[in-house]
Protein backbone atom coordinates (compact mmCIF):
# COMPACT_ATOMS: atom_id res chain seq x y z
CA UNK A 1 0.00 0.00 0.00
CA UNK A 2 1.16 3.50 -0.37
CA UNK A 3 2.43 5.69 2.04
CA UNK A 4 0.53 8.80 3.29
CA UNK A 5 1.72 11.78 4.19
CA UNK A 6 0.77 12.89 7.53
CA UNK A 7 0.75 16.88 6.08
CA UNK A 8 -2.03 16.48 3.69
CA UNK A 9 -3.18 12.79 4.13
CA UNK A 10 -2.52 12.37 0.36
CA UNK A 11 -0.90 9.26 -1.12
CA UNK A 12 3.37 9.56 -0.95
CA UNK A 13 4.92 7.52 -3.72
CA UNK A 14 7.38 5.25 -2.73
CA UNK A 15 10.75 6.50 -2.42
CA UNK A 16 10.11 10.10 -1.81
CA UNK A 17 10.38 11.93 1.52
CA UNK A 18 9.37 15.18 0.78
CA UNK A 19 5.97 15.67 0.03
CA UNK A 20 5.14 16.71 -3.90
CA UNK A 21 1.67 17.99 -2.81
CA UNK A 22 1.98 19.63 0.29
CA UNK A 23 6.04 20.18 0.50
CA UNK A 24 6.58 18.78 3.86
CA UNK A 25 9.71 16.66 4.56
CA UNK A 26 9.92 13.44 6.20
CA UNK A 27 12.47 14.40 9.34
CA UNK A 28 9.84 17.10 10.63
CA UNK A 29 8.73 17.08 14.19
CA UNK A 30 5.58 17.87 16.08
CA UNK A 31 6.32 20.74 18.92
CA UNK A 32 7.91 18.30 22.29
CA UNK A 33 4.67 19.28 24.27
CA UNK A 34 2.76 17.40 21.72
CA UNK A 35 2.24 14.00 20.86
CA UNK A 36 4.91 12.80 18.06
CA UNK A 37 4.22 12.29 14.16
CA UNK A 38 2.76 8.46 13.75
CA UNK A 39 2.07 7.78 17.23
CA UNK A 40 -1.27 5.44 17.50
CA UNK A 41 -4.05 6.06 19.60
CA UNK A 42 -6.28 3.03 20.57
CA UNK A 43 -4.38 0.90 18.01
CA UNK A 44 -6.12 2.41 14.84
CA UNK A 45 -5.78 6.43 15.26
CA UNK A 46 -2.02 7.84 13.80
CA UNK A 47 -1.30 11.09 14.89
CA UNK A 48 -0.34 13.67 11.95
CA UNK A 49 1.13 17.29 12.32
CA UNK A 50 -0.05 19.70 14.83
CA UNK A 51 -2.52 22.29 13.64
CA UNK A 52 -3.49 24.24 16.34
CA UNK A 53 -3.04 24.76 20.04
CA UNK A 54 -5.92 25.79 22.14
CA UNK A 55 -5.89 26.76 25.57
CA UNK A 56 -7.13 23.44 26.92
CA UNK A 57 -6.56 21.45 23.71
CA UNK A 58 -4.22 20.96 21.09
CA UNK A 59 -5.66 20.16 17.82
CA UNK A 60 -4.14 17.40 15.16
CA UNK A 61 -4.43 16.10 11.67
CA UNK A 62 -5.10 12.28 12.05
CA UNK A 63 -5.63 9.64 10.35
CA UNK A 64 -8.56 6.45 10.98
CA UNK A 65 -6.79 3.20 9.94
CA UNK A 66 -9.91 0.89 10.60
CA UNK A 67 -12.12 3.57 8.23
CA UNK A 68 -9.15 4.32 5.97
CA UNK A 69 -10.05 8.03 6.05
CA UNK A 70 -8.42 11.23 7.51
CA UNK A 71 -9.75 12.85 10.87
CA UNK A 72 -9.62 15.50 13.67
CA UNK A 73 -7.82 14.44 16.80
CA UNK A 74 -8.73 16.92 19.66
CA UNK A 75 -6.18 16.42 22.97
CA UNK A 76 -7.37 17.75 25.81
CA UNK A 77 -4.07 19.63 27.00
CA UNK A 78 -4.13 22.38 29.44
CA UNK A 79 -0.24 23.64 28.76
CA UNK A 80 -0.72 26.01 32.07
CA UNK A 81 -1.41 22.90 34.33
CA UNK A 82 0.58 19.75 32.76
CA UNK A 83 3.34 18.73 30.95
CA UNK A 84 4.28 15.91 28.80
CA UNK A 85 6.73 12.62 29.76
CA UNK A 86 9.01 10.96 27.37
CA UNK A 87 6.22 8.26 26.97
CA UNK A 88 3.33 10.72 25.53
CA UNK A 89 1.70 10.69 28.78
CA UNK A 90 0.30 13.81 30.48
CA UNK A 91 0.65 14.85 34.25
CA UNK A 92 -0.47 17.35 36.40
CA UNK A 93 2.13 19.90 37.56
CA UNK A 94 2.46 19.63 41.61
CA UNK A 95 -0.60 21.50 43.52
CA UNK A 96 -2.77 21.57 39.81
CA UNK A 97 -4.14 17.74 39.91
CA UNK A 98 -7.68 19.10 41.20
CA UNK A 99 -8.30 21.67 38.72
CA UNK A 100 -6.66 19.13 35.78
CA UNK A 101 -9.27 16.73 36.64
CA UNK A 102 -11.46 18.82 37.09
CA UNK A 103 -11.37 20.96 33.52
CA UNK A 104 -10.85 17.25 32.03
CA UNK A 105 -14.91 16.42 32.82
CA UNK A 106 -15.91 19.70 31.60
CA UNK A 107 -14.33 18.68 28.46
CA UNK A 108 -15.26 15.35 28.39
CA UNK A 109 -18.81 16.46 28.98
CA UNK A 110 -18.63 19.07 25.98
CA UNK A 111 -17.28 16.30 23.69
CA UNK A 112 -19.87 14.21 24.88
CA UNK A 113 -22.00 17.03 24.36
CA UNK A 114 -20.69 18.12 20.15
CA UNK A 115 -21.62 14.13 19.76
CA UNK A 116 -25.17 14.08 20.77
CA UNK A 117 -25.16 17.51 18.13
CA UNK A 118 -23.64 15.28 15.21
CA UNK A 119 -26.74 15.40 13.24
CA UNK A 120 -26.39 19.10 13.05
CA UNK A 121 -25.14 20.32 10.06
CA UNK A 122 -23.29 23.47 10.34
CA UNK A 123 -20.96 21.37 13.38
CA UNK A 124 -17.89 18.99 12.34
CA UNK A 125 -19.26 15.54 14.08
CA UNK A 126 -17.47 14.07 16.76
CA UNK A 127 -17.43 10.18 16.45
CA UNK A 128 -14.79 8.70 19.26
CA UNK A 129 -14.42 10.00 22.84
CA UNK A 130 -11.89 7.84 24.76
CA UNK A 131 -9.17 8.20 27.63
CA UNK A 132 -5.48 7.47 27.14
CA UNK A 133 -2.14 8.81 28.45
CA UNK A 134 -3.82 10.45 31.38
CA UNK A 135 -5.67 12.45 29.20
CA UNK A 136 -8.64 12.66 27.05
CA UNK A 137 -9.25 12.71 23.28
CA UNK A 138 -11.85 13.46 20.84
CA UNK A 139 -12.36 12.05 17.13
CA UNK A 140 -14.52 13.99 14.99
CA UNK A 141 -15.10 13.67 11.21
CA UNK A 142 -12.21 15.75 8.49
CA UNK A 143 -14.05 18.57 7.17
CA UNK A 144 -12.09 20.56 4.16
CA UNK A 145 -12.54 24.05 2.82
CA UNK A 146 -11.41 27.47 3.29
CA UNK A 147 -12.23 29.60 6.32
CA UNK A 148 -14.91 32.77 6.62
CA UNK A 149 -11.96 34.97 7.19
CA UNK A 150 -10.08 33.96 3.81
CA UNK A 151 -13.48 34.17 1.65
CA UNK A 152 -13.70 37.58 2.69
CA UNK A 153 -10.36 38.20 1.87
CA UNK A 154 -10.90 36.73 -1.67
CA UNK A 155 -13.96 38.42 -2.09
CA UNK A 156 -11.86 41.77 -1.65
CA UNK A 157 -12.60 42.54 2.13
CA UNK A 158 -16.29 41.84 2.05
CA UNK A 159 -19.11 40.12 1.64
CA UNK A 160 -22.88 41.77 0.59
CA UNK A 161 -25.35 40.72 2.72
CA UNK A 162 -27.70 39.16 0.36
CA UNK A 163 -24.83 36.45 -0.65
CA UNK A 164 -24.66 36.32 3.00
CA UNK A 165 -27.14 35.98 4.34
CA UNK A 166 -27.89 32.02 3.31
CA UNK A 167 -24.39 31.66 5.44
CA UNK A 168 -25.27 33.17 8.35
CA UNK A 169 -28.88 31.83 8.55
CA UNK A 170 -28.09 28.06 8.35
CA UNK A 171 -25.03 29.03 10.82
CA UNK A 172 -27.72 30.31 13.55
CA UNK A 173 -29.47 27.46 13.69
CA UNK A 174 -27.25 24.65 14.60
CA UNK A 175 -25.88 27.39 17.19
CA UNK A 176 -29.29 28.02 18.43
CA UNK A 177 -30.11 24.23 18.85
CA UNK A 178 -26.90 23.87 20.70
CA UNK A 179 -27.30 26.58 22.98
CA UNK A 180 -30.67 24.80 23.97
CA UNK A 181 -28.63 21.64 25.32
CA UNK A 182 -26.04 24.34 27.27
CA UNK A 183 -23.16 24.48 24.53
CA UNK A 184 -21.58 27.73 23.97
CA UNK A 185 -18.91 28.52 21.32
CA UNK A 186 -17.88 31.93 23.05
CA UNK A 187 -15.26 32.19 20.41
CA UNK A 188 -17.20 32.52 17.14
CA UNK A 189 -15.53 34.45 14.68
CA UNK A 190 -14.52 34.33 11.34
CA UNK A 191 -11.10 32.26 11.34
CA UNK A 192 -13.39 29.47 13.34
CA UNK A 193 -16.30 29.52 10.68
CA UNK A 194 -15.00 26.32 7.71
CA UNK A 195 -16.75 26.51 4.43
CA UNK A 196 -16.66 22.69 4.19
CA UNK A 197 -16.90 21.68 0.21
CA UNK A 198 -19.90 21.25 0.26
CA UNK A 199 -20.68 25.34 0.64
CA UNK A 200 -22.19 25.60 4.40
CA UNK A 201 -20.21 26.96 6.83
CA UNK A 202 -19.12 24.52 9.82
CA UNK A 203 -18.49 26.02 13.15
CA UNK A 204 -14.81 24.75 14.61
CA UNK A 205 -12.85 25.51 17.76
CA UNK A 206 -14.53 24.45 20.52
CA UNK A 207 -12.90 24.97 24.11
CA UNK A 208 -14.07 24.59 27.69
CA UNK A 209 -15.71 28.07 29.31
CA UNK A 210 -12.50 28.37 31.55
CA UNK A 211 -10.26 28.43 27.93
CA UNK A 212 -12.98 31.60 26.61
CA UNK A 213 -12.50 33.97 29.74
CA UNK A 214 -10.34 35.74 31.84
CA UNK A 215 -9.79 34.75 35.68
CA UNK A 216 -9.42 31.03 35.40
CA UNK A 217 -6.68 28.59 35.52
CA UNK A 218 -5.85 28.97 31.82
CA UNK A 219 -4.18 31.34 29.60
CA UNK A 220 -7.56 32.62 27.59
CA UNK A 221 -7.30 33.04 23.49
CA UNK A 222 -9.64 35.79 22.58
CA UNK A 223 -10.73 36.85 19.43
CA UNK A 224 -10.04 40.63 19.03
CA UNK A 225 -13.09 42.55 17.50
CA UNK A 226 -14.97 39.29 18.41
CA UNK A 227 -14.81 38.32 22.09
CA UNK A 228 -17.87 40.33 24.36
CA UNK A 229 -16.39 42.60 26.54
CA UNK A 230 -18.16 40.41 29.80
CA UNK A 231 -15.31 38.10 28.64
CA UNK A 232 -12.25 40.39 29.34
CA UNK A 233 -13.58 40.99 32.90
CA UNK A 234 -13.53 38.94 36.21
CA UNK A 235 -16.31 37.07 37.38
CA UNK A 236 -18.73 38.05 34.93
CA UNK A 237 -20.85 35.53 33.39
CA UNK A 238 -20.17 34.52 29.96
CA UNK A 239 -23.54 32.67 28.07
CA UNK A 240 -25.63 32.72 24.95
CA UNK A 241 -25.73 36.20 25.34
CA UNK A 242 -21.59 35.81 24.68
CA UNK A 243 -22.15 33.86 21.32
CA UNK A 244 -24.76 36.68 19.89
CA UNK A 245 -22.32 39.00 20.55
CA UNK A 246 -19.36 37.08 18.58
CA UNK A 247 -22.10 36.14 15.85
CA UNK A 248 -23.10 39.94 15.15
CA UNK A 249 -19.48 40.98 14.88
CA UNK A 250 -18.71 38.14 12.81
CA UNK A 251 -22.00 39.24 10.71
CA UNK A 252 -20.70 43.14 11.13
CA UNK A 253 -17.28 42.32 9.87
CA UNK A 254 -17.89 40.44 6.75
CA UNK A 255 -20.87 42.89 5.60
CA UNK A 256 -19.39 46.07 6.37
CA UNK A 257 -15.54 45.04 5.53
CA UNK A 258 -14.88 46.68 8.71
CA UNK A 259 -12.90 45.14 11.69
CA UNK A 260 -15.46 45.16 14.86
CA UNK A 261 -13.56 47.41 17.79
CA UNK A 262 -12.25 45.23 20.54
CA UNK A 263 -14.67 44.49 23.25
CA UNK A 264 -12.36 45.53 26.19
CA UNK A 265 -11.96 48.71 24.98
CA UNK A 266 -15.39 49.52 24.30
CA UNK A 267 -17.15 52.19 26.87
CA UNK A 268 -20.63 51.96 28.19
CA UNK A 269 -23.00 53.46 25.45
CA UNK A 270 -19.95 53.94 23.15
CA UNK A 271 -20.92 55.00 19.35
CA UNK A 272 -18.33 53.08 17.66
CA UNK A 273 -19.82 50.81 15.29
CA UNK A 274 -19.45 52.71 11.75
CA UNK A 275 -20.72 51.68 8.13
CA UNK A 276 -21.24 53.90 5.02
CA UNK A 277 -24.72 54.79 4.11
CA UNK A 278 -23.97 52.85 1.01
CA UNK A 279 -23.54 49.60 2.98
CA UNK A 280 -26.47 50.91 5.45
CA UNK A 281 -28.94 51.10 2.77
CA UNK A 282 -27.56 47.62 1.44
CA UNK A 283 -28.26 46.08 5.06
CA UNK A 284 -31.87 47.75 5.07
CA UNK A 285 -32.86 49.38 8.75
CA UNK A 286 -34.18 45.94 10.07
CA UNK A 287 -30.41 44.37 9.97
CA UNK A 288 -28.60 47.65 11.16
CA UNK A 289 -31.38 47.68 14.65
CA UNK A 290 -30.34 44.04 14.51
CA UNK A 291 -26.99 44.42 14.83
CA UNK A 292 -27.11 47.63 17.32
CA UNK A 293 -28.87 45.31 19.81
CA UNK A 294 -26.31 42.38 19.68
CA UNK A 295 -23.71 44.28 19.88
CA UNK A 296 -24.47 45.85 23.17
CA UNK A 297 -21.86 46.31 25.61
CA UNK A 298 -23.71 45.89 28.49
CA UNK A 299 -24.90 41.79 28.66
CA UNK A 300 -28.10 43.27 30.01
CA UNK A 301 -29.30 45.49 27.38
CA UNK A 302 -28.23 42.68 24.66
CA UNK A 303 -30.43 40.65 22.74
CA UNK A 304 -30.10 37.76 25.40
CA UNK A 305 -30.99 34.68 22.59
CA UNK A 306 -29.33 33.41 19.79
CA UNK A 307 -32.97 32.76 18.79
CA UNK A 308 -34.29 36.83 19.00
CA UNK A 309 -31.10 38.02 17.28
CA UNK A 310 -31.91 34.92 14.32
CA UNK A 311 -35.24 35.98 14.49
CA UNK A 312 -34.36 39.72 14.10
CA UNK A 313 -32.03 40.22 11.45
CA UNK A 314 -33.25 37.50 9.36
CA UNK A 315 -36.87 39.27 8.95
CA UNK A 316 -38.58 41.86 6.62
CA UNK A 317 -38.30 45.53 8.22
CA UNK A 318 -41.54 46.18 9.76
CA UNK A 319 -42.27 48.28 12.85
CA UNK A 320 -43.58 45.29 15.26
CA UNK A 321 -40.08 43.93 14.83
CA UNK A 322 -39.32 47.24 16.49
CA UNK A 323 -41.50 47.20 19.07
CA UNK A 324 -40.25 44.20 20.71
CA UNK A 325 -39.45 45.46 24.59
CA UNK A 326 -36.08 43.72 24.70
CA UNK A 327 -35.04 45.26 21.06
CA UNK A 328 -34.86 48.61 21.54
CA UNK A 329 -32.11 48.66 24.34
CA UNK A 330 -31.59 52.45 24.44
CA UNK A 331 -35.25 53.46 24.70
CA UNK A 332 -35.37 50.83 27.42
CA UNK A 333 -32.65 52.44 29.37
CA UNK A 334 -34.36 55.71 29.15
CA UNK A 335 -37.17 54.27 30.96
CA UNK A 336 -40.33 55.07 28.28
CA UNK A 337 -42.63 52.61 27.93
CA UNK A 338 -43.38 50.40 25.21
CA UNK A 339 -46.83 52.00 24.59
CA UNK A 340 -44.76 55.41 24.75
CA UNK A 341 -42.25 53.80 22.16
CA UNK A 342 -44.82 52.57 20.03
CA UNK A 343 -46.06 56.28 19.47
CA UNK A 344 -42.70 57.76 19.31
CA UNK A 345 -42.02 55.34 16.46
CA UNK A 346 -45.58 55.20 14.40
CA UNK A 347 -45.42 58.98 14.47
CA UNK A 348 -41.68 59.45 13.16
CA UNK A 349 -42.57 57.52 10.42
CA UNK A 350 -45.94 59.25 9.58
CA UNK A 351 -44.06 62.48 10.05
CA UNK A 352 -40.73 61.21 8.03
CA UNK A 353 -43.53 60.33 5.05
CA UNK A 354 -45.50 63.86 5.33
CA UNK A 355 -42.29 65.37 4.83
CA UNK A 356 -41.51 63.39 1.88
CA UNK A 357 -44.23 63.81 0.49
CA UNK A 358 -44.36 67.30 0.88
CA UNK A 359 -40.68 68.06 -0.51
CA UNK A 360 -42.11 66.34 -3.58
CA UNK A 361 -44.64 68.47 -3.82
CA UNK A 362 -42.79 72.01 -3.38
CA UNK A 363 -40.35 70.25 -6.43
CA UNK A 364 -43.36 70.36 -8.43
CA UNK A 365 -45.02 72.99 -7.85
CA UNK A 366 -41.72 75.61 -7.80
CA UNK A 367 -43.44 78.44 -5.58
CA UNK A 368 -40.07 79.89 -5.12
CA UNK A 369 -39.35 79.55 -8.75
CA UNK A 370 -35.87 78.00 -8.16
CA UNK A 371 -37.22 75.89 -11.71
CA UNK A 372 -33.48 75.54 -12.80
CA UNK A 373 -32.27 73.40 -9.51
CA UNK A 374 -32.30 69.69 -10.48
CA UNK A 375 -30.86 68.77 -6.83
CA UNK A 376 -32.83 65.90 -4.82
CA UNK A 377 -34.62 67.06 -1.60
CA UNK A 378 -33.45 66.06 1.52
CA UNK A 379 -34.94 64.30 3.70
CA UNK A 380 -34.75 63.62 7.64
CA UNK A 381 -35.28 60.51 8.89
CA UNK A 382 -36.16 59.41 12.50
CA UNK A 383 -33.05 59.05 15.17
CA UNK A 384 -33.65 55.31 15.04
CA UNK A 385 -32.72 55.14 11.28
CA UNK A 386 -29.18 57.04 10.97
CA UNK A 387 -27.08 55.25 8.67
CA UNK A 388 -29.34 55.37 5.55
CA UNK A 389 -29.70 57.77 2.73
CA UNK A 390 -32.19 59.01 0.24
CA UNK A 391 -30.34 58.49 -3.01
CA UNK A 392 -28.47 55.51 -4.07
CA UNK A 393 -25.19 55.93 -5.11
CA UNK A 394 -23.67 53.42 -7.79
CA UNK A 395 -22.09 50.48 -6.16
CA UNK A 396 -18.45 50.16 -5.98
CA UNK A 397 -15.66 47.20 -5.54
CA UNK A 398 -12.94 47.15 -4.41
CA UNK A 399 -9.96 45.83 -6.45
CA UNK A 400 -8.39 42.89 -4.66
CA UNK A 401 -4.45 42.35 -4.12
CA UNK A 402 -3.56 39.80 -6.67
CA UNK A 403 0.24 40.08 -6.86
CA UNK A 404 2.18 36.71 -6.23
CA UNK A 405 -0.86 34.52 -6.82
CA UNK A 406 -0.93 31.87 -9.48
CA UNK A 407 -2.95 33.42 -12.12
CA UNK A 408 -4.45 29.91 -12.78
CA UNK A 409 -5.64 29.35 -9.72
CA UNK A 410 -7.21 32.49 -9.56
CA UNK A 411 -8.64 33.34 -12.73
CA UNK A 412 -11.97 30.84 -12.17
CA UNK A 413 -12.02 32.00 -8.34
CA UNK A 414 -15.96 33.84 -7.82
CA UNK A 415 -15.58 37.57 -6.52
CA UNK A 416 -17.31 39.84 -4.22
CA UNK A 417 -17.51 42.14 -7.93
CA UNK A 418 -17.77 39.60 -10.28
CA UNK A 419 -14.04 40.78 -11.91
CA UNK A 420 -12.48 39.22 -14.84
CA UNK A 421 -9.21 38.23 -14.65
CA UNK A 422 -7.19 38.64 -18.01
CA UNK A 423 -3.71 37.55 -18.73
CA UNK A 424 -2.22 40.09 -20.95
CA UNK A 425 1.27 39.00 -21.34
CA UNK A 426 4.03 36.91 -19.47
CA UNK A 427 7.31 37.62 -18.98
CA UNK A 428 10.51 35.75 -17.97
CA UNK A 429 11.45 35.99 -14.02
CA UNK A 430 12.71 33.77 -11.72
CA UNK A 431 9.39 33.82 -9.48
CA UNK A 432 7.29 29.98 -10.76
CA UNK A 433 5.28 30.38 -14.12
CA UNK A 434 2.08 31.64 -13.26
CA UNK A 435 2.76 33.92 -10.71
CA UNK A 436 0.93 37.66 -10.94
CA UNK A 437 3.64 40.20 -11.30
CA UNK A 438 1.42 43.11 -11.56
CA UNK A 439 -2.08 43.90 -12.44
CA UNK A 440 -4.20 46.82 -13.29
CA UNK A 441 -6.25 47.83 -11.39
CA UNK A 442 -3.97 48.07 -8.60
CA UNK A 443 -5.31 46.92 -5.65
CA UNK A 444 -8.07 48.50 -2.98
CA UNK A 445 -9.01 50.96 -6.44
CA UNK A 446 -12.64 51.44 -6.64
CA UNK A 447 -14.82 50.17 -9.33
CA UNK A 448 -17.78 49.16 -10.65
CA UNK A 449 -19.23 45.61 -10.76
CA UNK A 450 -17.81 43.24 -13.59
CA UNK A 451 -14.68 45.11 -14.18
CA UNK A 452 -12.00 43.70 -16.02
CA UNK A 453 -8.46 43.24 -14.06
CA UNK A 454 -5.68 42.28 -16.10
CA UNK A 455 -2.57 40.89 -15.21
CA UNK A 456 1.06 40.39 -16.36
CA UNK A 457 2.33 36.37 -15.56
CA UNK A 458 5.57 34.93 -14.89
CA UNK A 459 6.45 32.25 -17.56
CA UNK A 460 9.43 31.62 -15.74
CA UNK A 461 13.31 32.25 -15.81
CA UNK A 462 13.32 30.66 -19.10
CA UNK A 463 11.07 28.85 -21.89
CA UNK A 464 12.42 25.59 -21.59
CA UNK A 465 10.77 23.18 -18.28
CA UNK A 466 11.79 19.74 -17.15
CA UNK A 467 8.87 17.44 -16.64
CA UNK A 468 8.30 16.21 -13.49
CA UNK A 469 7.89 12.97 -12.28
CA UNK A 470 3.88 13.25 -11.25
CA UNK A 471 3.12 9.49 -11.05
CA UNK A 472 1.55 8.68 -7.62
CA UNK A 473 -0.34 11.86 -7.52
CA UNK A 474 -4.03 12.05 -7.88
CA UNK A 475 -5.19 13.48 -11.47
CA UNK A 476 -6.77 16.70 -9.69
CA UNK A 477 -3.74 17.61 -8.27
CA UNK A 478 -1.86 16.68 -10.94
CA UNK A 479 -3.44 18.64 -13.65
CA UNK A 480 -3.14 21.64 -11.67
CA UNK A 481 0.26 21.24 -11.32
CA UNK A 482 1.03 20.94 -14.60
CA UNK A 483 -1.51 23.70 -16.08
CA UNK A 484 0.17 26.16 -13.79
CA UNK A 485 3.06 25.53 -15.54
CA UNK A 486 1.41 26.41 -18.84
CA UNK A 487 1.40 22.51 -20.44
CA UNK A 488 -1.62 21.35 -22.67
CA UNK A 489 -2.98 18.59 -20.34
CA UNK A 490 -4.92 15.24 -21.63
CA UNK A 491 -6.47 12.16 -19.92
CA UNK A 492 -5.96 8.69 -21.28
CA UNK A 493 -7.51 6.01 -19.12
CA UNK A 494 -5.63 2.88 -17.57
CA UNK A 495 -7.61 -0.15 -16.82
CA UNK A 496 -4.41 -2.31 -15.51
CA UNK A 497 -2.15 -0.27 -13.45
CA UNK A 498 -0.39 -0.53 -9.64
CA UNK A 499 -1.64 3.07 -8.64
CA UNK A 500 -4.83 3.23 -6.82
CA UNK A 501 -7.83 4.59 -8.55
CA UNK A 502 -7.99 8.19 -10.03
CA UNK A 503 -3.97 8.32 -9.41
CA UNK A 504 -1.26 9.19 -12.36
CA UNK A 505 0.42 5.96 -13.72
CA UNK A 506 2.96 7.93 -15.58
CA UNK A 507 3.12 10.24 -18.60
CA UNK A 508 3.75 11.33 -22.07
CA UNK A 509 6.49 12.09 -22.66
CA UNK A 510 7.92 10.56 -19.61
CA UNK A 511 9.33 12.70 -16.77
CA UNK A 512 12.76 14.41 -17.31
CA UNK A 513 11.25 15.30 -20.99
CA UNK A 514 12.23 19.81 -21.52
CA UNK A 515 9.16 20.82 -22.97
CA UNK A 516 7.99 24.24 -24.05
CA UNK A 517 5.16 26.15 -22.38
CA UNK A 518 2.00 25.12 -24.42
CA UNK A 519 3.62 21.29 -25.03
CA UNK A 520 1.05 18.51 -24.34
CA UNK A 521 1.35 16.28 -21.75
CA UNK A 522 -0.91 12.68 -21.49
CA UNK A 523 -1.91 11.94 -18.18
CA UNK A 524 -2.07 8.14 -18.19
CA UNK A 525 -4.67 7.73 -15.12
CA UNK A 526 -5.25 4.44 -12.77
CA UNK A 527 -8.89 3.74 -13.13
CA UNK A 528 -9.03 0.45 -11.44
CA UNK A 529 -11.71 -0.62 -9.83
CA UNK A 530 -10.94 0.75 -5.96
CA UNK A 531 -10.86 -2.32 -3.62
CA UNK A 532 -10.51 -2.61 0.38
CA UNK A 533 -7.13 -1.29 0.61
CA UNK A 534 -7.04 1.84 -1.30
CA UNK A 535 -6.16 4.88 0.87
CA UNK A 536 -7.97 7.91 0.97
CA UNK A 537 -7.52 11.08 -0.30
CA UNK A 538 -8.21 14.58 0.80
CA UNK A 539 -6.11 17.63 -0.04
CA UNK A 540 -5.70 20.41 1.80
CA UNK A 541 -2.74 21.01 3.82
CA UNK A 542 -4.01 24.46 6.24
CA UNK A 543 -7.09 25.47 8.40
CA UNK A 544 -9.03 25.82 5.10
CA UNK A 545 -9.23 22.62 4.72
CA UNK A 546 -7.25 21.84 8.00
CA UNK A 547 -6.50 24.74 10.43
CA UNK A 548 -4.78 27.50 9.06
CA UNK A 549 -2.02 27.31 12.44
CA UNK A 550 1.70 26.84 12.10
CA UNK A 551 3.05 23.34 12.74
CA UNK A 552 5.27 20.62 11.56
CA UNK A 553 4.21 17.48 10.32
CA UNK A 554 5.23 13.71 8.60
CA UNK A 555 5.02 11.11 6.32
CA UNK A 556 3.19 7.69 7.01
CA UNK A 557 4.00 4.52 6.06
CA UNK A 558 -0.11 2.73 6.90
CA UNK A 559 1.56 -0.79 6.98
CA UNK A 560 4.26 -0.22 9.39
CA UNK A 561 3.61 2.59 11.24
CA UNK A 562 5.47 3.38 14.80
CA UNK A 563 3.59 4.55 17.31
Amino acid sequence: MAKICLGCLNPLPDGDEVCRICGFSADTKNPATALPIAAELQEHYVVGRLVHEGSDSLFYLGYDKTLKEPCFIQEYCPSTLCERAEDGRLAPLGGCENVYADYQKQFHALMRGLARAKDLPNIIPVYDIFEENGTCYAVSDYCAGETLAKKIERAGGRIPWQEARPLFMSLMTSVEQLAGTGIHHLAICPDNILIGEDGKPHLRGFSITAARRVGSDLQPRLATGYAAPEQYEFDQIVDEATDVYGLAATVFRTVTGNEPPAGNNRAEDSDDLFMSAEIAEELTQQVCVALFNALQVNPEERTAKVEKFHRQISMEPNVSALLDEDDAPAAKKSGMSKQTRTMLIIFGSVFAALIVVLAVVLVLLDPFGNGDDTSEPAVSLPDYVTTTTTTKAPVKYSIPNLLDKNFYEVRNEKTNGEFKIVNEQQEHNDKPAGTILSQDPEPGTSVDKGATITVVISSGPDDKITLRDVAGLSEEWARTYLEDLGFIVKVDKLYISNQPYGHVDSTEPVAGTVLKKGDTVTLRVSYVEETDNSSSEDGSDDWDGVPEYPSEDNQLDTDNTQG
